[in-house]
């Protein structure tokens, strides 16, 4: 993977996306590919916070490799495939009583036992189903999610 403490120019990712700055700026769909998209993605997760007491406690299957030697930089893992695999490399801000509140099927799976907090639910699939760890995130998340879903919620 390229270093992640460099990012082409604006004018080298739009010449090998075949667009322009309009064409950014506007709402149409373009084709990436696959490559860049990975490369993209991966210089972004070097940008996010990062935890290695969290990342093999979390996932003892990387616990396991690093032991091993098998993933000698657990910071690098997470760049290289662990964020496109899906983990997390920090652990997320979640508020278990705005969890709870806000989502009353994950406060009915806690009381029947099912998880035990609203954060091991967040690490099991809220973060993959876009639900907010905490109000403090919302706009953030509601921005991204509006992005995803195309709808024009924009901020």
């Amino acid at each position: 993977m390229p270093s992640t403490a460099y990012l082409p120019h604006i004018d080298l990712l739009l010449q090998a996306l075949r667009i322009n700055r309009e064409r950014l700026a506007s709402r149409s769909k373009i084709a990436i590919d696959a490559r860049m998209l990975r490369a993209l993605l991966q210089s972004l997760a070097a940008s996010l916070p990062f935890s290695e007491e969290f990342y093999l406690a979390t996932y003892p299957d990387i616990a396991d490799a690093y032991a091993t030697g098998k993933i000698p930089d657990l910071h690098q893992h997470f760049v290289d495939s662990g964020y496109l695999e899906g983990r997390l490399g920090s652990p997320p801000e979640v508020d278990e009583a705005f969890y709870s509140a806000t989502y009353r099927d994950v406060a009915q799976a806690i009381a029947r036992g099912d998880v035990v907090s609203g954060l091991e639910h967040y690490l099991r699939s809220g973060a993959s189903e876009g639900r907010l760890p905490n109000a403090a995130s919302k706009p953030v998340v509601e921005n991204w999610m509006a992005i995803l879903r195309d709808d024009g919620a924009r901020g």
